[in-house]
């Protein structure tokens, strides 16, 4: 049974291990463990294993998705959508209207998810990933 909970102390390095696993630009256990107040950190535990990690920030009436991430072993489990349907729900608690992010314009597999969520494409940014271009993704919460 998947669990999704928020960031605790015991945490930090095994969502560390699991961005580092994932993504290319993962966050170390420091600044894991350092996040601001406007900051939203998620795990998603199958069992006693954390697998997955997503995290969010939130500035005055909008939210930025910065990160999700899920195992490969865990992946297809409907856990990525977990993580962001939880996300959405945060940040609703909090007043945001909109939620953006930026996905690789080559990242089809996260580009499918976050549309099946309800985000719509509404920019691109050049060269924002070392060199590839990024599709820039809203999606209203209200």
């Amino acid at each position: 049974m998947i669990r999704i909970l928020p960031l605790t102390d015991a945490l930090v390095s095994a969502a560390a291990e699991v961005e580092r696993a994932c993504l290319s630009t993962a966050w170390t256990e420091r600044q894991i463990g350092e996040l601001p107040d406007y900051a939203r950190y998620l795990v998603a535990c199958d069992g006693e294993t954390v697998c997955g990690i997503a995290s969010l920030y939130i500035t005055a009436d909008e939210s930025e998705l910065i990160n999700l991430a899920v195992l490969p072993a865990h992946r297809q489990k409907g856990i990525a959508g977990a993580l962001l349907e939880r996300l959405f729900d945060l940040a609703r608690e909090q007043n945001c209207k909109s939620m953006f992010l930026e996905v690789a314009a080559s990242n089809t597999a996260a580009q499918n998810l976050y549309r099946k969520h309800g985000f719509e494409a509404v920019g691109k940014r050049v060269g924002f990933y070392a060199g590839e271009d990024a599709l820039l993704l809203s999606k209203e919460l209200c």
